[in-house]
């Protein structure tokens, strides 16, 4: 059975005879051409960076010649705004590995939140059941329009309560969350994930089979295959992985239980893969740095920004039968150490970022 992610997606865009993967190409380009136009005509950095660039007429075959967005460029962020910093809902500082000065800053409105909302309810729809109860272990639960908060916002919708439990929490003290919230799924970072086997094959046990539990959802850090499969295979959990950062608005990918890649977010962002010393475009299968650009982004959008993240695309179709593109897991981060880089293993994720109040 297809992503439900497919038929979402189908439903922004224009009916037509094409088969679903050409039609979202199609969207995606007139977006592209609108954000394009957008940013140039209200972002002071892209107003000198695509002057030389025209949306109208803006095919595929230009995108190669658009210039790179770095992470040092967003260091002076409030040059990408392009709405007025009173539109602004939150803004999040990032530690900026890498770059001298101050902290890169993401800024997104109330738009750009509820978009990244749409997804998370979407992704979450093939774990979730409208009735369900989530246990979430991301840190920043207070955090007015931190992501925990967005993903319990995302899922008010569905019926789903989404409890928030402790970060680094112990065995014991995951323990007594899991007893009294009784989770059907859990949402959490590979790191906490490891407490929760320690949990579930210890001296005192919690017998999987007594619990709600069936379902996690995996963020913010790479996630080993030998972890997923002791997780399905021992305890018969569905475990999906998430690919995002705060630059595509958290939300960037996720699996189907067919488990052949990340299913992307098409219509609000669109990936590249490049050579990562060249920057020239890679096909199907080559693993490469991911560049996005964002194609509904209102606060503050990015033009082929280089994430510094490595993977591929996925030739052929899933095989949930989606005909659409796929990420590959992430292969690693691209460290620069003077002419040389090497490739190194993703870690902290989402968990570096804080936020800042929009008036900063």
């Amino acid at each position: 059975m297809p992503c439900i992610l497919d038929a979402w997606l189908a439903g922004k865009c224009t009916p037509g005879a094409a088969g679903l993967a050409e039609t979202v190409r199609t969207e995606q380009l007139a977006r592209l051409r609108a954000q394009l136009a957008y940013a140039r005509g209200r972002s002071r950095f892209y107003r000198d960076r695509l002057k030389n660039f025209s949306a109208k007429g803006f095919s595929w075959n230009d995108l190669p010649a658009l210039p790179f967005t770095t992470a040092r460029d967003i260091l002076d962020w409030k040059s990408f705004l392009c709405v007025s910093q009173g539109s602004v809902e939150r803004v999040v500082t990032l530690e900026s590995s890498g770059t001298s000065g101050p902290e890169k800053r993401l800024a997104f409105s109330a738009a750009d939140l509820a978009a990244t909302k749409e997804f998370f309810r979407v992704g979450m729809g093939q774990l979730v059941q409208k009735g369900d109860r989530g246990l979430a272990l991301w840190p920043g639960a207070q955090r007015p329009h931190g992501v925990s908060a967005l993903l319990r916002e995302a899922l008010v919708e569905e019926k789903v309560t989404v409890f928030m439990g402790e970060p680094l929490a112990d065995t014991e003290n995951l323990r007594r969350e899991i007893i009294r919230y009784n989770p059907h799924v859990i949402i959490a970072a590979p790191r906490q994930l490891a407490v929760l086997v320690a949990l579930l094959s210890g001296k005192e046990p919690l017998d999987v089979d007594q619990l709600a539990l069936r379902g996690i959802l995996a963020s913010a850090e790479s996630l080993p295959s030998k972890l997923a499969r002791m997780l399905q295979n021992r305890y018969g959990l569905l475990v999906l992985d998430h690919y995002g950062m705060t630059e595509t608005g958290y939300g960037g990918g996720v699996e189907c239980p067919a488990h052949d890649g990340y299913h992307l977010r098409e219509l609000d962002i669109f990936v590249e893969i490049v050579a990562i010393e060249s920057g020239q475009p890679l096909p199907e299968g080559q693993a490469g740095e991911i560049v996005i650009t964002t194609l509904t982004r209102e606060a503050m959008p990015l033009i082929r920004y280089r994430t510094g993240d490595v993977a591929s695309l996925l030739p052929g179709p899933c095989r949930c039968g989606s005909p659409l593109r796929r990420l590959s897991p992430i292969k690693g981060r691209i460290v620069h150490e003077g002419a040389t880089y090497r490739i190194a293993t993703i870690t902290k994720g989402s968990f570096r970022e804080r936020s800042v109040h929009a008036s900063l």
